[in-house]
Parts: C-alpha cells; sequence; structure tokens
C-alpha cells in the first residue's frame, strides 16, 4: 500500500507538471497568435495604401485598372500541415489556419503589385522618354510674333504663299533655344534660310531654327530641352533680324504655336 500510494502521488505530481507545461505552452501560442494577428493587420494596411497609390500610377500612365477579381486570387491548403497541431486545442489551431491564409493572401498580393509597379515603371518611362521629345516651349525669351504660320504674302514679291513655321523678330544676337531634346542632323548655311539647324528629337518629331547669326552646335550633337543652339540674326533670305522657326511631325510641318506649353505669350 505504501508503495503504491507513493506511486500515485508520484503519477499526480508528474501529470500536475505536465498540465502545467501544456497550459504555458498554450499561454505562449496564445501570445504568439495574437503578436502574429497584430503584425498582419498593420501589414494589410500598409499593402491597401500601395494598392490605392498603384490605381492612382495607372490612372496617370493610361493604363486599366487591375480587376478586383485578379486581386482576389485565390488561395487554399494549409502551410501548418507540416507542423504537428495534436496539442493544439481546436482555437489555436484554426486561428493558425486563418493566418496561414491571410499570409498566403498578402504573399500573392504582393506579387502582383511587384509586377504591376514594373509594368508600370516601363510605361512611364516610355511617355517621360516621349514627353521630352517633344517640343513645348518658346525657342527665344524675347521677341515678339511677327509672322504667323499658315498662308501669307510673301514679304519680296507679295504673292501668297503657304509659310511653314513662326517667325519670332528680335534683336541680332538674342539666344535661341532648343525646345526638346534630341540630335543635330546639320547646322550649317542653308540658301534663303541662312545658317540653320534642325534637331531630330525622335517620335516623329523635328525642329528648324533659320535665319541665325551664329550658331552653337555642330551635326551630330546631342541636345537637351533648353540648350542654347544659336543667336538670332537676318542670314539668307530675310528682311531683318529674326528667328525662322518650324515643328515637323513626320516631316509634315505642324503649327508651331501649339508646341509652345508655356505663359510665354507671342
Amino acid at each position: 500500500m505504501t508503495i503504491y500510494g507513493s506511486a500515485q502521488y508520484l503519477a499526480g505530481i508528474y501529470y500536475e507538471e505536465k498540465i502545467k507545461a501544456i497550459t504555458a505552452d498554450n499561454d505562449d501560442l496564445t501570445s504568439v497568435l495574437s503578436e502574429m494577428r497584430t503584425r498582419i493587420s498593420t501589414l494589410q494596411n500598409q499593402i491597401d495604401v500601395i494598392v490605392e497609390k498603384d490605381k492612382a500610377l495607372r490612372l496617370y500612365a493610361n493604363l486599366p485598372e487591375i480587376d478586383q477579381d485578379i486581386r482576389k486570387m485565390g488561395v487554399g491548403g494549409r502551410v501548418t500541415e507540416d507542423f504537428n497541431l495534436d496539442n493544439l486545442d481546436p482555437e489555436d489551431e484554426s486561428a493558425l489556419e486563418k493566418m496561414d491564409l491571410n499570409l498566403k493572401a498578402l504573399s500573392q498580393t504582393i506579387k502582383l503589385e511587384l509586377m504591376s509597379y514594373e509594368t508600370l515603371f516601363e510605361t512611364l518611362q516610355t511617355q517621360k522618354d516621349r514627353f521630352e521629345s517633344i517640343p513645348s516651349i518658346s525657342p527665344t525669351k524675347l521677341g515678339y510674333l511677327s509672322s504667323r504660320f499658315g498662308y501669307r504674302l510673301d514679304p519680296f514679291n507679295g504673292e501668297r504663299t503657304f509659310h511653314h513655321g513662326i517667325d519670332i523678330a528680335a534683336s541680332t544676337g538674342t539666344h535661341v533655344y532648343a525646345t526638346a531634346g534630341g540630335k543635330v542632323v546639320y547646322a550649317r548655311y542653308n540658301g534663303g534660310y541662312g545658317y540653320t539647324i534642325k534637331i531630330e528629337h525622335g517620335y516623329g518629331f523635328a525642329t528648324i531654327y533659320a535665319h541665325l547669326s551664329r550658331m552653337n552646335v555642330q551635326k551630330g550633337q546631342i541636345v537637351r530641352r533648353g540648350d542654347v543652339i544659336g543667336f538670332i540674326g537676318s542670314s539668307g533670305r530675310s528682311t531683318g533680324p529674326h528667328l525662322h522657326y518650324e515643328v515637323r511631325y513626320h516631316n509634315n510641318p505642324v503649327n508651331p504655336i501649339e508646341y509652345i506649353w508655356t505663359d510665354a505669350s507671342l
């Protein structure tokens, strides 16, 4: 009886310690699960902000929104199959399974947003390059518009002819600026145009600057919007110091006034 009683006593102590250990483990697990829930919630809030910025960028880049069904890509199964959950109570096991699914969904969302941002970057980079190639500023900061684009009476013979650009009258030596980035295809004396510069900007755009007194660039040179490329003069077939400025799109002359996007009025 003594031995039996001692055995029962020792078994009681053993199982009591076992229960305490399991309870402690469950308390620790509950604490970990609570912390994981908080972190998942924070991560979800951050992803929601990224998604809204993604929508705004797509609107700016003129790209369609990602379909909501694609954003809600289904997930299934559970990572926790690799773990032994026999000692977990049903509530903790259920909570852990939900967190597995939440983490899978967040992972899929992050992958989708990364792919979306790569597409956005490529699209915006192309648009940036195209924008930099479109003439958009006045070729001079001084002067006044002395002749418009379109039909006019020729100042030399009085006949009605088509004027392929605009004329800006200003003092000799006034700076002439590249109206977009590009490559100088020629910078030379060009008959009635006098000293002339032609820049090809890409995407079908080119500009011509004529009747210059001096040129500040040479053939093959790469220029940026706003670079000083020459100086106003009266070379060639000209009645006085002015700049003849043309914008061409696929070699067809277009009205340069439509490609001056600044507040300056000519």
